[in-house]
């Protein structure tokens, strides 16, 4: 989303946001071809991660190897390691400067209780070879965030800047309901072991916002214990076998046969 939204940094220097006009130009092609960019997004009740999945087919897999060679290499027609993990260095600055510059998560309208704790990526080896030799590569990265607070804590709504008609998947915690989506298309809804996960396609101007709200009759299910058959086991008095000489000294008083 931060490599590839219009909206953002555009005036960058060259060196943090070069790799990113390679995405930009892509999706200002019609119907994006050869090029796909989804967005998996889990919420906790204390943080939340966002992967992203940056797919490059057809003549555009042809043209991103040729930016990378040609742009961040060498220009020897050819995409070599060193030319990947510069490619890797880039991306993760950008990612880190996007989004500390123009937060992309709100919490009822603000961001002050949400912070950037990690970032990670991972650049597919399938670029390498040859600019022309035709196949595809799919990249991926990951940004964690960390909050101050408890989700419900912080408040009702949550809000993402996402790349526009993008595909997008967000899952909430145990528990937390979904009260209202916007700027969300073509809408799926599963709800499971009290898990909710929304399904769909990142509205035009890319802003989402969800309401939620915790299930107060959610009750947590501790399960019982289980014996080594995989049954539900309890606990029990060992069972004693009835002694009528037992009997006959309790009550003499003299308490049971040891």
């Amino acid at each position: 989303m931060t490599m590839i939204n219009e909206k953002r940094d555009i005036m960058k220097p060259v060196s943090i946001v070069c790799l990113m006009a390679v995405a930009i130009v892509l999706l200002s092609t019609p119907a994006f071809a050869g090029f796909n960019w989804e967005n998996n997004i889990t919420v906790g009740n204390d943080g939340m991660t966002w992967r992203y999945t940056e797919q490059y087919t057809e003549d555009n897999f042809v043209f991103y190897k040729s930016y990378i060679d040609a742009d961040l290499g060498n220009g020897d027609d050819y995409v070599s390691a060193w030319e990947l993990l510069k490619v890797d260095s880039i991306t993760r600055e950008a990612f880190y400067d996007s989004i500390i510059n123009d937060m992309d998560v709100k919490i009822n309208n603000s961001s002050t209780a949400i912070h950037l704790s990690e970032i990670d990526s991972s650049i597919s080896e399938d670029a390498l070879g040859k600019v022309y030799r035709r196949g595809e590569v799919t990249n991926y990265y990951k940004v964690m965030y960390s909050f101050d607070g408890s989700l419900t804590e912080l408040g009702t709504n949550i809000w993402f800047l996402a790349e526009p008609e993008s595909n997008v998947t967000i899952t909430f915690p145990v528990g937390i309901n979904v009260t209202s989506t916007e700027s969300i298309e073509n809408t799926t809804t599963i709800i499971h072991n009290n898990t909710t996960t929304i399904i769909g396609i990142v509205g035009f101007e890319g802003e989402i916002s969800i309401g939620y709200a915790e299930n107060e009759t959610w009750e947590v299910y501790v399960p019982e214990p289980m014996d080594d058959n995989n049954e539900t086991s309890t606990e029990v008095e060992p069972h004693v076998p009835y002694n009528p000489v037992d009997q006959i000294f309790e009550w003499l008083g003299f308490g049971p046969k040891r």
